[in-house]
């Protein structure tokens, strides 16, 4: 690393280290370090195409609208073939604005490679729990689709990495069982933008579950105070809570 900080590259490198506490607490170190205009997230094992950073740079370029946050380019895997195959983006423009809400009507229901304008997503911080190392990033991108920001999301391939097939693998759902209160929040957000009554009492019942198993069940009770219709979801979330225990407990 020091060699490579070294090297002329014609760019700052700086490099900083933090005791483990997830992922999420390093993005909020680092938002407080940069001082960059564009923020990307970018994951140790994976990496950027040559002309990635020319085609980030070239696309906030165009951006007059003060609604966009960011930008979004595709992710693919190390032969640059996108991970999903169908994208509803217009090939006449190359490109889509919608928010984190409205991203699975153009096809965007992937893993994609998000860069956001700093000084606007410094306003949205990811939250930690004492004990807890991971809060879903959905979080934080639909606080701010809440919020009115769009991104424009491109056709190109830019980030590149393994992507696992498959259903919810080992480290899936010990990332569940560790962070109990993270995934609650991500259910009692899911509350609010769901439409449908059903949707809303199986999000709550989930987060019931997760935050009995964080012992925060204050969290839930609070969340679905304002509608009873909600309280019937309680039941649920006790046998929601009972089966994760179990479940939990047949993880290595």
């Amino acid at each position: 690393m020091k060699q490579w900080q070294a090297e002329e590259t014609g760019f700052d490198k700086r490099f900083y280290t933090i005791d483990n506490g997830g992922k999420n607490r390093a993005i909020n170190r680092a938002l407080d370090l940069t001082k960059a205009q564009y923020f990307m997230i970018l994951d140790s094992d994976d990496l950027l195409t040559d002309d990635a950073v020319e085609q980030i740079i070239s696309a906030f370029d165009e951006i007059r609208d003060k609604h966009i946050i960011g930008i979004s380019k595709k992710r693919g895997d190390l032969n640059r073939k996108p991970l999903k195959q169908t994208y509803n983006i217009p090939n006449s423009i190359g490109y889509v604005e919608c928010s984190n809400l409205e991203r699975t009507h153009y096809g965007l229901d992937v893993d994609m490679a998000e860069v956001f304008y700093t000084e606007k997503l410094n306003r949205y911080r990811f939250p930690v729990w004492q004990g807890e190392n991971f809060t879903p990033e959905e979080v934080i991108w639909n606080r701010i689709a809440l919020d009115g920001y769009k991104l424009r999301w491109y056709n190109q391939v830019v980030y590149l990495c393994e992507y696992q097939q498959g259903g919810l693998s080992d480290s899936t759902w010990r990332l569940l069982r560790d962070n109990p209160m993270g995934y609650a929040m991500m259910y009692r957000q899911r509350i609010i933008i769901s439409k449908k009554m059903c949707e809303k009492r199986y999000n709550a019942a989930q987060m019931v579950a997760l935050s009995l198993l964080g012992g925060h069940l204050a969290y839930a009770l609070k969340a679905i105070s304002y509608d009873f219709l909600l309280y019937v979801s309680i039941p649920m979330g006790i046998v929601i809570a009972c089966r994760r225990w179990f479940q939990f407990k047949r993880l290595s």
